[in-house]
């Protein structure tokens, strides 16, 4: 397939020289470097990993029409280049529609890739918005958890918690009453059989957020159920969703969350993880790099998420599972610190480490650290 990256590029320049023509025409952007250093799961290795990411983020309104854009252009060098675990991500299919990604450059050494991260055009009418393009549908209210995130999932140790492939589809949305909202979504793939189409409802309810979601997502049939809302001072959510494949295989997956937010600033949720279809645990962590859907071996699993802004320039997160099963344990620290500069700049230093026999989920990982410098313009 012909790569449709370029033509994104010439686009997004065009918009940024047409900028003083239009008076709704804005744009922003970051430039982020992430460095990680562990340990192979296949040869054992050491390798280490440097990613340096421009994202350009134009935005124009015209009327009744917004066009949003996000463009990134990466740099990757270091020895995970030449790791097992490279081989395989760089082998893995891209879930995604539009062939709107591709590699600039590649050598031994440097890898150089740019792609739309998020693009949109959207149309504001009586009948409700709709939003075309590369976008995150995220119908989740769980914190370390989501399984009511079908189209955008994210493991709660991705490196970068905020960053997600992003899905393309159209989205039609638009409100239900003073407090409730309806969606459909339709996300195209070139087997038809993977496609996605799905509906949420949502509405506040007696003191509670309620949502009611149902769809065909991949070859599954899936619905699901969450809640959210807040009893003397504790804060609850819970989300609970039935799948059934094409093969016939049914389970369920569930979350339960309760969560306090104290006056100093420190927040403090608790959740219980519902897996009711384990996979084997034979290569998992290998799988895990190619799959577009977080794995987990356990069926049981405990979960603790602290944060806290100490102060304007220091804030901090803290990610703690437990799998019952095995009695593993991951532990994942990230503290960030906003310069006190001129400039939007911010420094995160992060690690994880992993406890359990060598044959449990989080036992036969190894310890990671990571450095990141990222500064909004």
């Amino acid at each position: 397939m012909v790569s449709r990256a370029p033509l994104v590029a010439v686009g997004l320049v065009w918009l940024m020289l047409a900028s003083n023509a239009a008076a709704d025409f804005s744009h922003s952007g970051s430039l982020k470097n992430l460095s990680a250093g562990a340990r192979s799961l296949v040869d054992d290795d050491r390798y280490f990993s440097n990613l340096t990411r421009l994202r350009l983020e134009p935005r124009y309104r015209y009327q009744d029409w917004v066009l949003d854009a996000a463009y990134d252009l990466e740099l990757v060098t270091g020895s995970f280049l030449d790791s097992p675990e490279f081989a395989l991500l760089r082998d893995s299919p891209d879930p995604r529609y539009w062939d709107l990604q591709g590699e600039v450059h590649e050598s031994g050494d440097v890898l150089a890739h740019h792609q739309l991260y998020r693009g949109t055009i959207q149309w504001r009418s009586s009948a409700g918005d709709f939003r075309l393009g590369r976008q995150q549908v995220n119908w989740s209210t769980a914190l370390i958890w989501n399984p009511m995130d079908i189209l955008n999932p994210v493991s709660p140790l991705q490196l970068e918690p905020d960053e997600r492939i992003g899905v393309d589809a159209l989205l039609w949305d638009t409100s239900w009453g003073a407090t409730g909202r309806i969606s459909a979504v339709h996300a195209p793939q070139h087997n038809d059989t993977d496609a996605s189409t799905a509906a949420r409802a949502k509405r506040f309810v007696a003191g509670v957020d309620v949502g009611v979601m149902v769809g065909e997502f991949a070859g599954a049939t899936r619905a699901g159920i969450s809640g959210s809302g807040s009893v003397a001072g504790t804060g609850w959510r819970t989300e609970l969703v039935w799948s059934e494949a094409d093969t016939g295989d049914s389970y369920w997956q569930g979350v339960a969350d309760l969560n306090w937010a104290f006056r100093n600033g420190f927040n403090l949720a608790l959740e219980y993880f519902y897996n009711g279809q384990p996979p084997p645990p034979e290569n998992l962590n290998l799988l895990r790099l190619v799959s577009t859907r977080p794995l987990y071996t356990g069926g049981h699993y405990a979960g603790l998420l602290v944060w806290q802004d100490i102060n304007p320039f220091w804030q901090y997160r803290v990610v703690a599972i437990r799998n019952a099963d095995d009695t593993s344990w991951v532990l994942y620290p990230r503290s960030t610190w906003n310069l006190p500069l001129n400039r939007e700049i911010y420094v995160t230093a992060g690690a994880q480490w992993f406890g359990g026999d060598d044959d449990s989920e989080y036992g036969r990982l190894e310890p990671l650290g990571l450095m990141e410098v990222q500064w909004f313009f």
